[in-house]
Protein backbone atom coordinates (compact mmCIF):
# COMPACT_ATOMS: atom_id res chain seq x y z
CA UNK A 1 0.00 0.00 0.00
CA UNK A 2 1.25 3.09 -0.92
CA UNK A 3 2.37 6.14 1.59
CA UNK A 4 0.68 9.44 1.19
CA UNK A 5 3.38 11.26 2.39
CA UNK A 6 2.15 14.72 1.48
CA UNK A 7 -1.38 13.82 2.58
CA UNK A 8 -0.20 13.13 6.07
CA UNK A 9 1.82 16.34 6.30
CA UNK A 10 -0.55 18.41 5.07
CA UNK A 11 -2.89 16.96 8.12
CA UNK A 12 0.07 17.38 10.63
CA UNK A 13 -0.20 21.12 9.07
CA UNK A 14 -3.63 21.93 9.69
CA UNK A 15 -3.77 19.83 12.98
CA UNK A 16 -0.84 22.44 14.55
CA UNK A 17 -2.82 25.12 13.11
CA UNK A 18 -5.54 23.84 14.74
CA UNK A 19 -4.15 23.66 18.21
CA UNK A 20 -2.70 26.70 18.07
CA UNK A 21 -6.02 28.45 17.95
CA UNK A 22 -6.91 26.32 21.43
CA UNK A 23 -8.52 23.29 19.55
CA UNK A 24 -8.15 19.93 21.28
CA UNK A 25 -6.97 18.12 17.60
CA UNK A 26 -6.74 14.19 17.54
CA UNK A 27 -5.75 12.55 13.81
CA UNK A 28 -6.91 9.65 12.64
CA UNK A 29 -4.57 7.21 11.50
CA UNK A 30 -5.60 5.05 8.41
CA UNK A 31 -7.81 7.12 7.35
CA UNK A 32 -7.43 7.20 3.30
CA UNK A 33 -9.56 6.15 0.92
CA UNK A 34 -11.48 2.56 1.72
CA UNK A 35 -11.18 3.22 5.25
CA UNK A 36 -13.52 2.58 8.19
CA UNK A 37 -12.61 6.60 9.49
CA UNK A 38 -15.12 9.17 8.23
CA UNK A 39 -12.55 11.79 8.52
CA UNK A 40 -8.53 13.04 8.82
CA UNK A 41 -8.61 15.11 12.14
CA UNK A 42 -11.80 15.65 15.05
CA UNK A 43 -11.32 18.80 16.93
CA UNK A 44 -13.01 20.40 19.78
CA UNK A 45 -13.31 23.63 21.02
CA UNK A 46 -15.58 25.72 23.42
CA UNK A 47 -18.11 22.24 23.61
CA UNK A 48 -18.04 21.85 19.39
CA UNK A 49 -16.90 18.90 17.97
CA UNK A 50 -15.53 19.04 13.97
CA UNK A 51 -14.59 16.19 11.98
CA UNK A 52 -12.37 17.57 9.49
CA UNK A 53 -11.18 15.78 5.77
CA UNK A 54 -8.00 17.27 4.62
CA UNK A 55 -7.47 17.78 0.69
CA UNK A 56 -4.15 18.87 -0.63
CA UNK A 57 -3.54 18.73 -4.49
CA UNK A 58 -1.67 20.67 -7.24
CA UNK A 59 -5.86 21.41 -8.75
CA UNK A 60 -8.38 20.35 -6.48
CA UNK A 61 -11.42 18.47 -8.43
CA UNK A 62 -13.30 16.06 -6.76
CA UNK A 63 -13.87 12.09 -8.44
CA UNK A 64 -16.89 10.48 -7.66
CA UNK A 65 -15.32 8.54 -4.68
CA UNK A 66 -14.20 12.15 -3.03
CA UNK A 67 -18.31 13.41 -3.53
CA UNK A 68 -19.44 9.66 -1.72
CA UNK A 69 -16.49 10.72 0.95
CA UNK A 70 -17.50 13.72 1.75
CA UNK A 71 -21.77 13.05 1.69
CA UNK A 72 -20.52 10.19 3.76
CA UNK A 73 -18.91 12.72 6.05
CA UNK A 74 -21.68 15.28 6.31
CA UNK A 75 -24.74 12.55 7.09
CA UNK A 76 -22.64 11.25 9.67
CA UNK A 77 -21.53 14.46 11.31
CA UNK A 78 -25.23 15.62 11.22
CA UNK A 79 -26.31 11.82 13.32
CA UNK A 80 -23.12 12.68 16.02
CA UNK A 81 -23.85 16.95 16.40
CA UNK A 82 -20.41 17.39 15.07
CA UNK A 83 -19.58 20.30 12.52
CA UNK A 84 -18.30 18.96 8.61
CA UNK A 85 -15.36 20.79 7.53
CA UNK A 86 -13.49 20.12 4.61
CA UNK A 87 -9.98 21.78 4.87
CA UNK A 88 -8.16 22.63 1.34
CA UNK A 89 -4.47 23.31 0.40
CA UNK A 90 -4.03 23.66 -2.74
CA UNK A 91 -0.20 24.04 -3.91
CA UNK A 92 1.30 27.40 -3.60
CA UNK A 93 -2.14 29.10 -2.14
CA UNK A 94 -3.21 29.35 1.78
CA UNK A 95 -5.24 26.94 3.60
CA UNK A 96 -9.29 26.88 2.54
CA UNK A 97 -11.94 25.92 5.01
CA UNK A 98 -15.35 24.93 4.27
CA UNK A 99 -18.39 24.39 6.36
CA UNK A 100 -19.68 21.51 4.61
CA UNK A 101 -23.13 21.61 6.36
CA UNK A 102 -24.12 24.73 4.00
CA UNK A 103 -23.15 22.47 1.17
CA UNK A 104 -20.00 20.49 -0.72
CA UNK A 105 -18.27 23.11 -2.82
CA UNK A 106 -18.50 22.92 -6.52
CA UNK A 107 -15.14 23.99 -7.20
CA UNK A 108 -12.02 25.11 -5.00
CA UNK A 109 -9.87 27.80 -6.63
Amino acid sequence: MPVNKKGHRREREFLGFLAKKGFVVHRIAGSGKGEDAICDLVAVKNGKTYFIEVKSRKKIYYTKGNLDQLENLVNISKKCGARPVLAVKINYKKWQRFDLAKGIPKKVD
